[in-house]
């Protein structure tokens, strides 16, 4: 994997999760768990932010997500939500995909064979927020 697909797909891994928030915080009804997912989109505006220098480095374009993509998340959380909005099921939402996110991540990571120290650091980062943030989502359970 190229330096390019990499730094596409940790923006879109990253942009993924500011859109999965975004769709279920006006239906967090718990204060501490809305603080959580409040935090957590703000590391993902702030890393996204990072890649952004990355993207005009690498001269990385068509980043963003595909409308589709983000009505589909958004869809799919209403239908969620529709059944049980309790804070254990929002954190359940989230954790899943946290960990479709941390699947994504430990791909992009096996698969990069180059050697640009700041992206390869940049993986292990975003690794490491997305871990805490499901360990910060477990107490909801």
């Amino acid at each position: 994997m190229e330096e390019k697909q990499v730094i596409l797909k940790l923006y879109q891994n990253v942009d993924m999760g500011i859109v999965g928030i975004e769709s279920i915080e006006e239906k967090i009804q718990s204060r501490s768990l809305a603080k959580i997912c409040l935090k957590q989109k703000e590391e993902y505006e702030n890393i996204k932010k990072e890649l952004l220098k990355f993207c005009k480095s690498y001269n990385v374009e068509d980043k963003e997500l595909s409308p589709m993509a983000k009505i589909s998340s958004e869809m799919m959380s209403n239908m969620k939500l529709m059944i049980d909005k309790t804070d254990s099921h929002i954190a359940k939402m989230m954790m899943e995909g946290t960990n479709k996110g941390l699947i994504s991540l430990e791909e992009i990571k096996n698969n990069y064979h180059g050697k640009e120290k700041k992206l390869i650091d940049m993986i292990e980062k975003i690794i490491k927020i997305e871990q805490q943030n499901n360990e910060d989502l477990k107490i909801f359970l």
